[in-house]
């Protein structure tokens, strides 16, 4: 953590696990952002996702092609493909 914090690694956006930058601000902070959008006519979208245990008794490649079937947009798979990728990474190191 001292390496990531010496190193400035972490965005100003990262919250949680953060000394002093709980989750909840993070909401606070965003949730300000959102109001001015609308107020000036913008939309918002959003996609809040836990995926740390969501898909470990998943087929992987039977999801990455399910998701295309259902036509989500490349960027979204692809998401998928890398967070998956890590995953397998990590068990294999």
């Amino acid at each position: 953590m001292s390496h990531f914090r010496a190193n400035m690694l972490f965005s100003s956006k990262q919250f949680g696990f953060i000394k002093g930058r709980w989750t909840t601000l993070q909401l606070l902070q965003i949730s300000d952002k959102w109001t001015e959008y609308l107020e000036h006519g913008g939309q918002i979208d959003v996609i809040y996702t836990d995926l740390e245990k969501a898909f470990d008794k998943v087929p992987h490649k039977r999801l990455i092609c399910k998701l295309h079937s259902y036509g989500l947009h490349k960027d979204i798979v692809r998401l998928f493909e890398t967070f998956f990728d890590k995953q397998e990474t990590e068990i294999t190191d």
